[in-house]
């Protein structure tokens, strides 16, 4: 109908928004009667991520609905990049249902994201065109990782995802915390950055390739090197470990909210740490032959989960309790797919070989991506609104904000795994399917168990930010708090004593729209669940085989399991309510939240425990300090030994042998007449007599 295959421009997909990188680097700063330089970088950022939403779009119904790649089950597209007398290296596209499913993802949440920004940014005046050239290179370089046909074209844009996340996460970078959160943010990721170059050159000496198409499907030659196989897998993990914020590096992602809350949204929903994920799910195909691999993924992933969530439940800054949340859902998945590559190895790839926990995965992903989008997003309304980000400075905005207030509330409900929102299907999923290899190895039902107490977590410190955020009587928030050096949601602000009115208000429609566009996807984005065959019979590792909708729906609502993790979320919900909820009319009683937390030894001990996240900051702060003394007791150790020693060394020989010189000339002829023969004699000596004993000439 079209008059073209879409699979044959999906190179254009990071094409349009590299395009309008470069249109904002040329045309943003021009001014014109009608069009501001911030506006017009807006609506050319604009444009081409909606082209690249659009073709992501067509191409994921062509994928996942239509089933146009049938038993292929990938296309690709290439051109020769360059090539030696031994090598040739291609740049090209891969695209399969996992990269179609990511393709619609990073394409609707960026556009929205944008379109969220050109209302949210509005005061930020010429700092605009910056920031939305920087973005507009952000999704680039995300779709170009997405669609890539090798892993040395992947690692390419991988690293120029670290490159631009560093430049947004700074995007204030005059604030010594920006600069700094970009900065541990860089450097941090760069450490697991490292071990996925390890993983590359490992890769390459081993199978003499790095296309995609040639690495996954020769299942001969992956088996007969498993120890090389093994190796490469782990470092790619760590490489997944850096970059999706994983214990023990996930302690630069909390940091990293000094950028806008808008870039928040874009890293957390859509692309940076969703980066990682997709590298794992990736390189699947290989993960499923390094059991070892699997199990590290999958125990990683639940321990993460497990500390991100009990440490989300104490935080009051509202940006930092949705990052810890993030961390932990990344936990989730990365629990998921570890789970489902042990079942596909631990079954010989049989039957159970759906490799159930990779579907529920993927499937999380996709969910998270369009909750975790609105919760951000909400996020920056009511910072847009209020100007703070500490939420008991908040409360009282549901009447106030009344959209933003709704859909947060949905998004809620999505994250805390309520029935029938997108989060609950995803969610019951990953459980099923970590409960499921319990029956094989006693790991997974210890990971289960974290997993399920992760879940009432997550139900627990979500409910309890809505509740401090918009709950209670609106004249809690009596106090404007305003800017003090031009940041929008820095949280560098003054009390501004003359006026104590609360200004709180709903965000302009170009904010609310996304906003309501998300909240809708929060509710139905789980009935992808019905999409063609089945989410399960799009996206999927193994043999494509049809999965009934209804059939999976009805054994979900029916097992036990879904029960328990029911109650376990609302268990966690109404916990949350009973103690932050506080009735919104005036002089209303304020929330019963109990005293024994602080009153108690051992509650005190573990709030303050999880408030300093562990004492993890500290340690590495410590350890960094103490090793950076070390090192440089060290190179002042050699400087004064070695360097100077050689120095001064040298220049006391040089004194002391002039001083023993000096005392041979005397002034004396006969003095001078007798060194000359003395040394002429000992001249002779050595050439007629020593030197020809020795074998000498």
């Amino acid at each position: 109908m079209l008059g073209f295959d879409v699979l044959d421009y999906t190179w254009l997909i990071p094409t349009f928004p590299f395009l309008a990188f470069l249109a904002i680097l040329l045309f943003g700063k021009q001014d014109y009667p009608t069009f501001k330089g911030g506006e017009r970088g807006g609506a050319i950022a604009a444009l081409g991520v909606g082209l690249a939403a659009i073709l992501s779009i067509m191409t994921a119904w062509q994928v996942l609905v239509k089933d146009v790649l049938h038993d292929e089950h990938y296309i690709q597209k290439e051109r020769v990049w360059f090539e030696g007398n031994t090598f040739a290296f291609d740049v090209g596209t891969y695209v399969d249902a996992l990269a179609a499913m990511m393709l619609f993802v990073v394409g609707t949440i960026s556009f929205l994201v944008i379109i969220f920004s050109m209302g949210y940014m509005a005061g930020e005046g010429d700092r605009r065109v910056r920031y939305f050239a920087e973005i507009s290179l952000f999704v680039s370089v995300m779709l170009g990782l997405v669609v890539s046909n090798s892993l040395l074209l992947l690692f390419i844009f991988w690293e120029l995802v670290g490159v631009c996340s560093y430049l947004l996460i700074g995007f204030w970078y005059e604030k010594p915390s920006a600069a700094s959160a970009a900065k541990k943010a860089f450097i941090v990721t760069r450490i697991g950055d490292i071990f996925f170059l390890l993983g590359l050159i490992i890769l390459y000496n081993t199978f003499g390739t790095l296309r995609f198409d040639e690495l996954f499907h020769d299942h001969d030659a992956l088996a007969s090197h498993a120890t090389e196989l093994k190796w490469a897998t782990l470092c790619i993990f760590g490489g997944a470990v850096g970059k999706s914020a994983q214990f023990p590096l996930h302690f630069w992602l909390p940091d990293a909210m000094e950028g806008p809350t808008t870039v928040s949204a874009l890293i957390h929903a859509a692309t940076m740490v969703k980066a990682g994920v997709y590298l794992i799910a990736r390189f699947f195909p290989l993960m499923v032959h390094s059991p070892d691999t699997l199990i590290y993924i999958a125990v990683t992933g639940a321990v993460t989960a497990f500390i991100a969530a009990a440490m989300a439940m104490v935080m009051n800054d509202i940006k930092r309790v949705l990052a810890y949340s993030t961390i932990s859902q990344l936990g989730y998945m990365f629990l998921a797919l570890g789970a489902g590559g042990w079942a596909f190895w631990n079954s010989g790839g049989g039957e159970l070989s759906e490799a159930h926990g990779y579907t529920a995965g993927m499937f999380h992903l996709m969910n998270h991506a369009f909750f975790k989008a609105l919760l951000f997003l909400g996020a920056g309304s009511v910072i847009h609104a209020v100007h703070t980000q500490d939420m008991r400075e908040m409360g009282g905005l549901r009447k106030a904000m009344p959209i933003t207030s709704l859909t947060m509330g949905l998004a809620v409900l999505s994250i805390s795994g309520i029935p029938f929102f997108s989060g609950f299907w995803s969610k019951d999923e990953i459980l099923e399917a970590v409960h499921h290899n319990g029956e094989y190895s006693a790991i997974f039902s210890f990971l289960w168990v974290m997993a399920l107490l992760t879940a009432g977590m997550t139900a627990f410190y979500m409910t309890r930010m809505w509740m401090m955020t918009f709950s209670g009587p609106l004249e809690k928030t009596n106090t404007e708090l305003v800017r003090a050096k031009g940041y929008d949601d820095s949280g560098d602000w003054v009390l501004n004593k003359e006026n104590i009115e609360s200004h709180a208000h709903e965000s302009p429609k170009i904010m609310t729209v996304p906003l309501i566009i998300l909240g809708f996807m929060a509710i139905f984005s789980g009935f992808f669940l019905f999409i063609g065959n089945g989410f399960g019979s799009a996206v999927y590792y193994g043999h494509h085989e049809s999965v009934d909708a209804f059939v999976l729906i009805e054994h979900i609502l029916t097992s036990s399991l879904t029960h328990l993790s029911i109650a376990v979320a609302l268990t966690g919900t109404g916990l949350a309510t009973a103690m932050y909820y506080q009735a919104d009319y005036p002089g209303a009683p304020p929330s019963s939240k109990p005293e024994f937390i602080t009153k108690n030894a051992v509650t005190n001990w573990l709030h303050n425990f999880l408030s300093q996240r562990l004492y993890i900051i500290a340690l590495t702060d410590w350890i960094g300090t103490k090793t950076w003394d070390t090192i440089s007791q060290l190179c002042d150790l050699f400087d004064r030994t070695i360097i100077d020693g050689a120095v001064n060394g040298t220049a006391s020989f040089t004194f002391n042998f002039g001083a023993t010189l000096r005392k041979v000339h005397t002034g004396f002829t006969a003095h001078y007449a007798s060194l000359s023969i003395g040394g002429l004699g000992v001249l002779v000596l050595l050439l007629r007599v020593i030197f020809p004993a020795v074998g000498w000439t």
